[in-house]
């Protein structure tokens, strides 16, 4: 009997080594990532006569109720017991011509599911609330669809994919060979911690898309889509990046023209609450420590960037797992 507690001691202290050994390779791997910051004025830089997406829109996925003490420090936010709404969003512009791009692609029921009982258990919140897909609410636009951009490779953006693959394949018209290009960096398509393995492996096989990598510099256009660019920032996980597009508001009255360009900032999973960003509220330590490794410094360097941005004349930001922001903001569901 003796024998058998120390080998079973052994196995636990065995395995509770490599558990720490991967937990020190993540923030080890989190703390080398930190990409140069573009200035203010370059993300605000616009050709207006250029041809920008021409309306902004979402998909909610699945929605989470919880106390907001599960996504900011309850040691810091003075209102830690009040209701907050985890969303699981995919962000669509569209330009005049009817291409569609994607900002993540949220989850199918099943991914949903799985994703939302150990949140549950987490954060003492009520049942993950799995909504319709990107690509059932997408249906016959799913044709239209010519490019998508991840924030970050975590399930709860990457799990739409399967799902549309799978419808795409038995749309009508659309060839086997067509492919969808996937926009990524150099972090993204190099940078790899035990959370992002399996998103990035999903990726890899997924028949639907071609991956396009992306330059490198401080704020990358993406090619072909004029108004929308990438900014790699890292924090959350190595390949965590924002996006950011210039959208023309509604159409004038008269001779066709615009009224107005409005710039968005998507920021992915930097902070999970708008509060993150407003008051400087860190998310909970175990959260940053122990479930995802991030560089709670650098996090802290991008919630002022994104705080200096906001208060930009024309500037707005998207929290995507922030479901009353998504919704006051007024950018309607697709």
């Amino acid at each position: 009997m003796r024998f058998i507690f120390k080998t079973l001691g052994l196995a636990f202290a065995v395995l509770a080594l490599f558990a720490a050994s991967i937990l020190a390779w993540g923030h080890i791997g989190i703390r080398r990532t930190q990409p140069p910051l573009p200035t203010l004025e370059e993300v605000l830089d616009v050709d207006p006569t250029a041809s920008l997406p021409v309306r902004l829109s979402y998909v909610n996925t699945a929605s989470q109720r919880m106390p907001r003490s599960g996504v900011l420090d309850p040691a810091l936010d003075s209102e830690p017991h009040l209701d907050y709404v985890m969303s699981h969003v995919s962000f669509l512009l569209e330009w005049q011509d009817g291409r569609i791009f994607s900002i993540d692609t949220g989850m199918d029921a099943e991914g949903a599911i799985r994703f939302g009982g150990p949140v549950e258990q987490m954060s003492g919140g009520d049942p993950i609330e799995p909504h319709k897909s990107t690509s059932e609410v997408l249906g016959q636009a799913r044709s239209r669809l010519a490019g998508i951009g991840f924030s970050h490779l975590h399930a709860d953006h990457t799990g739409g994919l399967r799902r549309l693959c799978r419808d795409l394949r038995s749309d009508a018209g659309r060839a086997a060979s067509d492919r969808i290009p996937v926009y990524q960096t150099r972090y993204q398509l190099g940078g790899l911690n035990h959370t992002t393995r399996a998103s990035k492996s999903q990726l890899r096989e997924a028949e639907c898309a071609e991956v396009e990598p992306l330059l490198t510099q401080p704020l990358i256009p993406v090619p072909g889509f004029p108004g929308l660019s990438v900014i790699p920032v890292g924090g959350h996980t190595p390949g965590s990046q924002f996006f950011v597009a210039h959208v023309r508001t509604m159409p004038g009255m008269s001779e066709g023209k615009y009224s107005d360009i409005e710039t968005w900032i998507f920021t992915g999973d930097i902070v999970n609450h708008a509060a993150g960003i407003d008051k400087n509220l860190s998310k909970p330590p175990l959260y940053s420590w122990l479930v995802v490794p991030e560089d709670t410094g650098r996090l802290e360097v991008l919630r002022g960037y994104l705080k200096q941005l906001s208060e930009q004349k024309g500037v707005r930001l998207l929290v995507s797992h922030d479901q009353k922001q998504i919704e006051a903001s007024g950018i309607p569901s697709f």
